[in-house]
């Protein structure tokens, strides 16, 4: 009998790519958003918003797995959200969750908004899987949702504006983290564990800049991005001052510092195929910078 899998959001960089995966898997999808997606074969919509547990039930009864991601903020009472869809989770038959965090975080204090996530989900009772991947190459071509357009910039003003000075980062394909999830939901020998998807290559921004511009055919050029321009943007989205003002040092010292650097083989142990490099990604991209 098909299984089915709660994806919480559904047209995110990682979900929408999700979707099709578990779909070819033979799993049927109940795509949870604020704005249900389109039904289709194997994919069963439904109204889904972090901040209405009222919400909650119609997403979670029947399923056997969950995708979980939180939003795209992170706020201290996003983990209250999560304890409150899991609570009888175990006893409802859900057998297995899959959680999208942010690379680094199991060295985070447990008082971190996203570690606290973390934690909830480690508590449910429900074996569970933790996929901390590092900073997406899609950032550059689909945007970031608290951030100026990193797309917009490149297309409008051959321009990358970003923190990151000389820091370097192995970007990863959106891609790859999808293939990961996939794996975790629907394959045993995953639980428990956590997984770090990272791509090939660490790369500065001026290197990420001159892959983009061999793609683009014209000259991208990286200009830095201070912090305070980081902590506005998080402002704009909805964060609190102290919630703006944490995650704003956290994001700039990521990815000025190296820590982002790091290289493992997690995605090719978890899916058997070594993860795309950024060259591959820009040529697949390039339509995103084309004006």
């Amino acid at each position: 009998m098909s299984s089915t899998v709660l994806v919480t959001g559904p047209t995110g960089k990682v979900g929408r790519r999700l979707i099709p995966l578990l779909v070819r898997r033979g799993v049927t999808i109940r795509a949870a958003g604020r704005t249900p997606v389109q039904a289709r074969t194997g994919i069963d919509p439904v109204r889904f918003d972090w901040a209405d547990e009222s919400t909650y039930e119609t997403a979670r009864k029947g399923v056997d797995a969950m995708y979980l991601v939180p939003g795209a903020v992170p706020q201290p009472e996003h983990a209250d959200h999560v304890r409150a869809l899991l609570a009888g989770a175990s006893d409802a038959g859900v057998g297995r969750i899959v959680l999208l965090s942010v690379y680094g975080l199991d060295h985070a204090p447990s008082e971190d908004p996203l570690r606290r996530i973390e934690l909830a989900v480690e508590s449910s009772g429900v074996p569970y899987t933790i996929v901390r991947p590092g900073a997406f190459m899609q950032n550059f071509s689909d945007g970031l949702r608290w951030f100026e357009s990193l797309a917009e910039g490149i297309r409008e003003r051959d321009e990358i504006v970003h923190p990151g000075g000389d820091g370097l980062v192995s970007y990863v394909s959106a891609e790859d983290i999808a293939a990961v999830v996939a794996v975790a939901l629907t394959e045993d020998g995953h639980d428990g564990r956590a997984y770090a998807p990272l791509g090939p290559e660490p790369l500065t921004l001026t290197q990420v800049a001159g892959h983009i511009s061999w793609v683009t055919g014209r000259r991208i050029r990286y200009v830095e991005a201070d912090r305070a321009s980081t902590r506005d943007a998080l402002l704009a989205a909805g964060a609190s001052p102290a919630a703006a003002e944490h995650n704003s040092e956290l994001h700039s010292y990521a990815f000025s510092s190296g820590m982002f650097g790091a290289l493992n083989d997690d995605i090719l142990t978890v899916t058997g195929r070594p993860p795309v490099s950024f060259g591959e990604f820009a040529v697949s991209a390039a339509g995103a910078w084309r004006r």
